[in-house]
């Protein structure tokens, strides 16, 4: 449609690790990325801060959160030690390495891919290196960097760190089910899963009628490393290829489009990170979700974490016609205008102290690989914390640049559909510090990023729920929803519940005709401040309950906008429906936050 365009947002991946302690590195047992908070320049949690000396060459890194504990106390270590080694210094200068930092959910974390790619060839960040979560990045960000009108930046190769697959992340007894656990069987597939998503029947097909329907979940294309890959490695099983995908290869009507597809059906849940689903999962169970897509560190480390407290154990799936074995590269940006020469032999000699026997052996000690396939696995890559050491990995090659655009339409066309319910607040008070220009601002984006077969109602509320307003795909209603959106105005007072449980009624009323087609939901944004409803807190409450044992139901997004914000009200009511609650003030912060709910349809 003319002039409301889908926007895209960066890859990511939130990562969460806690601690443990291994021959002299802090090491983590949780999830990757968010055992610290830490702000501070060499990015560990352990020890204390760390300073240049004035003769030291200060170099710095852009990485992929998944290896955020490993680099982080790799850096510490290198910092000290190339104070006094002449080996890992550069011309007889200290090399001090500094990782830089992106900030999500108002924690300080290494980078998304993505995200890096985007800020380096922006100017917003000057890294010395690039380390993405997987090396196709890497001449994704060559060519937006010419692109971009500017000359090549990297000159040599990119070496591989560390390694990772991609896994399916399920529950033992789904995994023994298919027979891709323990023992994998030739019939663990891409297309196994596709037949059993596709089924009605579920999981009576294989005489388990108690486990009801199949539920899978996984990331946003684009947005996450896993969401892009998984999405790659379904369309390459759908045309029986583990290599070599051409742009004819990734079409709608064909195998690609159809494999996709039919995995789809199940899709109940996706996000910009692969690990919040995880944590959905652990927090759920098999209620929430009984598959998601994620890699074979965080199954180890969701099970060292919860070890005693999971009604079974998680399990990483290998399919066995095709995953990706992540390597995450190291390119040295020494022909980019900020990096000096002084800079990039810095950064050649931090990269050997990471290739070195002693920094790759801690690899394993976080559940990664290291960059040597041929080293034998050791602790904690085990069954017993559900990876399998010996499994068979039918790696695939990553397609190029224009192949992986190609899939990416593709993927918007194929994917479920949604049917979402934006609720507005337009009282009185939203007209305060300029929160409703923010909030419009912010809703604008959210309709440019959704898909133009999606469905959307606008109901903008104050005393009143005006349930009448513009809706539609946005296809036909686009430009009238962004038109309206832009013209809101504050006035009159705030029913806040009452919108809510009318949003929801006239959702769970489509869902009679649509079913589980299709996935529902519920973006609100208010201030919370309700003192016009007829409807209570605790009634609402009551009314969403079923969603919250409903993962397939609809799922309520709660945006709370304005210092002044009632937090605790619009936290319950993203809670009590499998949703997540944001909050934020700025147009900037509107913006991100709506094109990250996006992200969930």
């Amino acid at each position: 449609m003319g002039g409301v365009k889908r926007t895209t947002v960066g890859a990511g991946i939130l990562l969460v690790l806690g601690l443990l302690l291994v021959g002299g590195f802090v090491i983590a047992k949780s999830y990757i990325g968010s055992r610290q908070d830490s702000t501070q320049t060499g990015g560990s949690s352990a020890g204390a801060v760390q300073a240049p000396s004035r003769q030291a060459v200060i170099i710095s890194i852009a990485s992929s959160n998944t290896k955020q504990v490993w680099l982080a106390d790799a850096v510490r270590t290198f910092n000290e030690r190339s104070r006094t080694q002449s080996d890992l210094q550069a011309d007889g200068r200290p090399v001090f390495v500094e990782v830089l930092k992106e900030t999500i959910d108002g924690k300080q974390v290494d980078y998304r891919s993505g995200t890096m790619m985007k800020d380096t060839v922006a100017g917003k960040i000057k890294p010395t290196i690039l380390s993405p979560g997987e090396e196709s990045w890497i001449p994704i960000f060559k060519k937006d960097w010419r692109d971009a009108g500017n000359k090549n930046a990297i000159s040599g190769d990119a070496p591989v760190l560390v390694r990772t697959p991609l896994v399916i992340g399920m529950w033992e007894s789904r995994a023994k089910e298919l027979g891709c656990w323990p023992d994998v069987k030739s019939s663990c597939t891409w297309d196994t899963i596709r037949k059993l998503a596709s089924n009605p029947a579920g999981w009576r097909a294989y005489n388990r009628p108690e486990w009801g329907k199949f539920t899978f979940g996984y990331g946003y294309f684009g947005e996450t490393n896993s969401g892009t890959l998984v999405s790659t490695a379904m369309c390459m099983a759908g045309v029986h290829k583990t290599k070599n995908l051409v742009m004819a290869d990734v079409t709608v009507e064909g195998g690609c489009g159809q494999m996709i597809a039919g995995i789809e059906k199940a899709k109940i849940h996706s996000g910009k990170s692969d690990i919040w689903l995880l944590e959905k999962v652990v927090e759920g169970g098999p209620e929430y979700l009984q598959a998601t897509v994620t890699y074979e560190s965080n199954i180890i480390a969701a099970n060292q974490k919860h070890a005693g407290q999971l009604r079974e154990k998680l399990v990483s799936v290998y399919p066995q016609d095709g995953t990706f074995v992540v390597g995450h590269p190291f390119a040295i940006l020494d022909l980019a205008p900020w990096v000096t020469k002084e800079q990039a032999k810095g950064a050649e000699v931090f990269r050997n102290f990471l290739l070195s026997k002693e920094i790759q052996e801690a690899v394993m000690t976080v559940g990664l690989r290291p960059a040597d396939q041929k080293v034998k696995l050791a602790s904690p890559i085990e069954p017993s914390l559900g990876a399998l050491p010996g499994a068979k990995l039918v790696a695939l090659e990553a397609p190029d640049v224009l192949v992986t655009q190609q899939l990416g339409e593709v993927w918007h066309k194929v994917k479920k559909k949604s049917k979402i319910v934006l609720l507005f607040d337009r009282s009185g008070s939203m007209g305060n510090a300029n929160k409703i220009g923010a909030a419009s601002r912010g809703a604008q984006e959210f309709v440019g990023a959704m898909d133009n077969d999606d469905w959307l109602a606008w109901m903008p509320f104050d005393t009143v729920v005006y349930a009448d307003r513009v809706r539609g795909t946005k296809a036909e209603i686009g430009e009238r929803l962004v038109q309206d959106i832009s013209g809101i105005n504050a006035e009159g007072g705030t029913a806040l519940y009452d919108a809510t449980a009318e949003a929801l009624r006239q959702l769970l009323e489509l869902r009679k005709k649509f079913g589980d087609s299709v996935r529902y939901g519920i973006v609100i944004l208010s201030d919370g401040d309700d003192r016009n409803s007829r409807m209570t807190l605790a009634q609402l409450e009551e009314a969403l309950k079923p969603q919250e044992h409903d993962p397939s139901g609809v799922q309520v997004h709660a945006i709370c906008i304005g210092k002044d914000c009632d937090e605790r009200t619009l936290q319950k009511i993203a809670r009590a429906a499998n949703g997540k609650y944001w909050k934020g003030s700025t147009d900037k912060e509107m913006i991100k936050i709506y094109r990250e709910i996006a992200t969930h349809y």
